[in-house]
């Protein structure tokens, strides 16, 4: 009996015995909650975390994490120990620590290895310091995440009802963008951003603009348009509705390529246009010039490039440039040159393939359109794309027709071959200049650029304004 009741009374105590890691779980969960109490009651008061090369304390951890929480976030933690050492009062534990975070409307996986050293404070360990670092062995995520939308110059970009043009076919004086100013397209060239955006004159007429920027937030335009219909052979498929939403891309010799939309008032065809300064272009025509695609509704292509010091140049794989075209479902095209284009179709059907569909009840479920040039990456190639939002069987966060933005990942070898893709949007309208225009409820991405640390994702609102997002 007295043996039994010894046993009886060791347990509790083993059973109560903290172990190093259980401080370390309990302040996670404060963290995921946001409860700062919990977070406090788990650290000493000199406790300090050493952050992406920071040093923090608590005060700045939680401003930072306050600051940077949606209303709908929701963060679960999985700590996994690798290894504990004590020493008396002194332990160091070693673990993983997963994070599913669902923020946005969005769900990603964040994985880091972390270092914690902890004291004893009579039965109870306490965090004193602690290191964390990405564990680069585990892929968080193959998207571009964390965009924010600059609320505080947003729009960045509105009609100019003084600007004046002469249009040569029109041969009279006319307010070029005194209508709307929409869907631009961004590059980097002599250290700033040049954004290259379709604008609207009182009849619909759209033109091709140019304004530069040495910050990404505040432009200056040029007083005339650079790409323009005119009394050439093109005109047949520029007039009356004009040119609209360009793309561009580097060529490897240095130059730039626009893929654009021309509107004749019935078809929206793709067709491209070549220059070496950004100021004087020379039309190619359409892209898809066999008789059998030249009166296809092809509307807007994406070419496949690759960032090589903030410059986005066109690149090949298996011998060809890719394209991706369409709004509809996504279709693809390739080329040995960038100017002679032939639709990828399958070998039985005759009929183009499609890499890209809508999806009944999601956000995409009316049609996909692709979005600013598609990024060549290790993991893949990063297709951000355009989606609007089908009237029934849809999206219900969403009205109907609602223009949002997702991303895709295609095979880097395969660029047919779809790998994965968001379910969720990563931009939509929620502001009232996004929300109502020309065109209600409508994000329209179409320019991207790495700029000064920072990825700068421009695009159309409601089709009347342009507004920007940030991202590190």
């Amino acid at each position: 009996m007295k043996k039994t009741f010894a046993l009886f009374l060791l347990f509790p105590f083993l059973s109560l015995a903290q172990k190093p890691i259980d401080p370390v779980i309990r302040f996670f969960d404060a963290l995921a909650k946001s409860d700062r109490a919990g977070m406090q009651k788990e650290i000493t008061p000199q406790f300090t975390l050493i952050e992406n090369g920071e040093i923090w304390n608590l005060d700045t951890l939680v401003n930072r994490i306050s600051k940077s929480r949606p209303a709908d976030y929701l963060r679960i933690n999985e700590l996994t120990e690798i290894n504990s050492q004590i020493d008396q009062k002194t332990a160091f534990v070693f673990y993983k620590n997963k994070a599913l975070i669902q923020a946005a409307g969005r769900n990603r996986s964040i994985q880091w290895l972390e270092t914690a050293q902890l004291v004893k404070s009579g039965n109870d360990w306490k965090i004193a310091n602690m290191h964390s670092s990405v564990d680069a062995s585990q892929k968080s995520t193959w998207e571009l995440s964390g965009f924010k939308k600059q609320d505080d110059v947003n729009p960045i970009m509105k009609p100019d009802i003084n600007a004046r043009f002469a249009c040569p076919i029109q041969k009279k004086s006319v307010g070029w963008e005194n209508k709307n100013v929409l869907n631009p397209t961004a590059l980097v060239r002599n250290g700033k951003i040049h954004l290259l955006y379709r604008a609207q004159d009182s009849l619909g007429t759209s033109r091709i603009g140019m304004a530069i920027s040495s910050d990404g937030i505040h432009f200056v335009k040029n007083p005339t348009p650079i790409l323009f219909p005119t009394n050439d052979a093109f005109q047949k498929y520029e007039w009356p509705g004009g040119i609209e939403d360009p793309r561009v891309i580097e060529t490897q010799d240095g130059k730039y390529l626009m893929t654009y939309t021309s509107y004749d008032g019935k078809t929206a065809r793709l067709c491209s246009a070549i220059s070496s300064d950004l100021a004087t272009w020379e039309k190619l025509g359409p892209m898809l010039n066999s008789p059998k695609y030249l009166n296809l509704w092809s509307k807007s292509g994406a070419i496949v490039g690759k960032e090589i010091n903030s410059r986005i140049i066109a690149q090949k794989i298996d011998g060809f440039y890719w394209m991706y075209f369409g709004d509809t479902d996504l279709f693809m095209a390739k080329s040995s040159d960038l100017r002679n284009w032939e639709v990828c179709e399958n070998a039985e059907s005759q009929q183009k393939i499609s890499v890209l569909q809508p999806r009944m009840g999601y956000f995409d479920s009316r049609l996909v359109e692709p979005g600013p040039y598609a990024l060549l990456k290790p993991e893949g190639i990063l297709l951000i794309y355009n989606a609007s939002n089908a009237a029934n069987f849809n999206d219900p966060k969403f009205p109907k027709f609602t223009y949002a933005a997702g991303q895709a990942l295609f095979d880097p070898q395969k660029p047919y071959k779809l790998i994965n893709r968001t379910n969720q949007a990563f931009i939509w309208p929620d502001k009232d200049y996004e929300r109502v225009g020309e065109v209600n409820e409508v994000c329209f991405v179409e320019g991207l650029v790495h700029f000064k640390g920072k990825w700068f994702l421009y695009y159309g609102t409601a089709d009347s304004k342009i507004a920007v997002a940030t991202t590190n």
